[in-house]
């Protein structure tokens, strides 16, 4: 008896991708994979790219997540020619000018790594949010609470905390 099933929307959507691609020495997508521990996707497709150009393009271009229902497929970008990403100076240039910035820091712990750090002058940060915990209905908190939400699952290795109280 002949056996006739459908591929999943995600599986679809990864083969459309990678047949896109198939021809472009440049870029090479893998297969569909379920992440390991505790990744916020049910399923991800690596992309990997060789050009820096290209891959620019792509990080501009295409989406990091894409929803299919209630199940998510992540989509990971990798620039191969240029394996170094200075996220630091990425956040360096982000805040540049704010008023709630204060310094970006790195340090080298006794293993070696290098931990990157964003301070943000300690400042509460206050505006309206219906909060009924709060007298005046605001929120009340930290730049680096704000940036946390904001940029948590891409701030790769950077990490938000408030700069020493002068």
């Amino acid at each position: 008896m002949l056996k006739v099933a459908l591929d999943a929307p995600w599986v679809t959507w990864c083969k459309e991708l990678k047949a896109l691609f198939d021809r472009d020495d440049d870029i090479t997508v893998s297969e569909i994979y379920e992440p390991e521990n505790g990744l916020d996707t049910d399923y991800a497709v690596a992309v990997m790219v060789r050009k820096h150009e290209k891959f620019l393009a792509l990080d501009r271009l295409l989406p990091r997540m894409k929803m299919f229902g209630n199940v998510s497929l992540g989509i990971d970008l990798y620039d191969e020619e240029n394996k170094e990403v200075d996220v630091a100076g990425l956040f360096k240039t982000l805040f540049a000018g704010n008023p709630i910035f204060d310094s970006v820091q790195t340090t080298t712990d006794p293993a070696g790594v290098d931990w990157n750090y964003v301070l943000f002058k300690p400042e509460v940060i206050q505006f309206f949010d219906d909060d009924l915990t709060d007298y005046n209905g605001n929120w009340n908190g930290l730049a680096e609470e704000l940036a946390l939400d904001i940029f948590g699952e891409n701030s790769r290795g950077v990490n938000f905390c408030t700069a020493l109280i002068q």
